[in-house]
């Protein structure tokens, strides 16, 4: 079977869907697949980010100049995988082939619809995102990456029920318990120990990511502590991504957390791995996600789960993982004081969960996909 992979451009930095298009890069071909992987080349984009003309240069190489070269390629391909919905517009280029695209979420639809609080969307985007839904539903079959993404999918009416299937995420990458050796070496250049006791966070400053939460309750836990006598589950909470805003820091600052509150950036896939590997436990108290890849990074590399009650991480997080109100850090700090001596059998119940989203299982699924589309388009000449 031969597959034409569009993959997200790199410019872009969503790393997330760079990181999706390596695993069925890696994967397809070992399930029997001939793959060729087309990604918009950066051409006339030579400004930087900061450049009000960044966004629009970015839009000439994916939506003008990247377009030739996909007929080119059509006429080799059995199937066509657009990897991610947000590329949705390349649908009517490749309709003459069977087709599949990957829906992640349906986050963006949402905020253009009005429908998310504190987001607003601007002409462009809305435009942006009604060209996106065109695509979702002219494609042959919309593959959603949690049954989530495929309920809102279709609350929203974006596709006909019979073109909407769920393939679930793998993980992304070797995630894996990791020595403490090892740790000690990948994560001492960010002043962590791999024997200090700390809550890790992963993910960008969004609002739906609820970072502040992940400070409240990072107080809730050291202040309960204190009043009664006893040290803490963790003492320490490192972020893994952009410094915190004044807001957050002054909130720390305020209630003397301040010098036991880290983030660190341009981190490795191996650093990341430590990191995990040697946290206290991973909270994650996102307020929407489209499938929440952190949750089984993390208890694929041993780490206990703390993560919201709400799809799709708890439908992903297994009994390995604690579910809390994301908007209850008094809660959540309970939630962990509580969960505290039985963390080495969260490690476990993790570990065996996480093994169920292995990346073979998940090019499995697409493969089975691609057939479903190939043989619908033979049963219908």
């Amino acid at each position: 079977m031969k597959v034409l992979l569009i993959g997200n451009y790199v410019p872009d930095g969503q790393t997330s869907m760079l990181a999706f298009k390596r695993i069925l890069e890696r994967e397809l071909p070992r399930v029997g697949c001939e793959l060729r992987v087309l990604t918009p080349p950066k051409r006339v984009l030579g400004v930087p980010t900061t450049s009000r003309l960044w966004k629009w240069l970015g839009y000439v190489d994916k939506f003008i100049l990247f377009i030739p070269s996909i007929g080119h390629h059509l006429r080799w391909a059995d199937v066509v995988h657009v990897a991610d919905h947000s590329n949705g517009m390349y649908i009517p280029w490749v309709k003459k082939k069977p087709n599949v695209i990957t829906c992640h979420d349906v986050i963006a639809v949402q905020a253009a619809k009005g429908m998310v609080d504190g987001w607003s969307v601007g002409w462009t985007g809305r435009l942006f995102q009604r060209l996106i839904v065109k695509g979702l539903a002219a494609a042959d079959l919309v593959a959603c990456v949690s049954h989530l993404t495929r309920r809102e999918l279709l609350g929203l009416g974006l596709a006909e029920e019979s073109r909407v299937t769920v393939v679930l995420n793998g993980l992304n990458d070797d995630f894996r318990p990791v020595a403490p050796e090892e740790a000690q070496r990948l994560i001492e250049r960010f002043g962590i120990s791999a024997q200090d006791k700390y809550l890790v966070h992963v993910g960008w400053d969004l609002d739906r990511k609820n970072r502040r939460k992940v400070v409240e309750a990072f107080i809730a836990l050291q202040e309960r502590a204190a009043a009664n006598g006893v040290a803490a589950p963790a003492q320490q909470l490192v972020f893994v991504g952009p410094e915190l805003v004044p807001e957050m820091a002054e909130l720390a600052s305020k209630h003397g957390v301040a010098d036991r509150i880290k983030t660190v950036q341009k981190v490795s896939h191996e650093e990341l791995r430590a990191l995990y590997a040697s946290a206290t436990a991973l909270l994650f108290p996102s307020l929407q996600e489209g499938f929440g890849w952190p949750v089984i990074e993390a208890q694929a590399c041993g780490c206990p789960v703390f993560t919201s009650d709400l799809a799709p991480m708890n439908e992903i997080g297994g009994e390995g993982a604690v579910y809390v109100d994301p908007n209850d850090p008094v809660a959540i700090a309970a939630a962990i004081e509580q969960a505290a001596p039985r963390f080495e059998e969260m490690r476990r119940l993790g570990l065996a969960n996480a093994a169920l989203y292995g990346a073979a299982q998940m090019a499995s699924g697409y493969v089975a996909a691609y057939r479903r589309v190939i043989d619908a388009r033979k049963a219908r000449r």
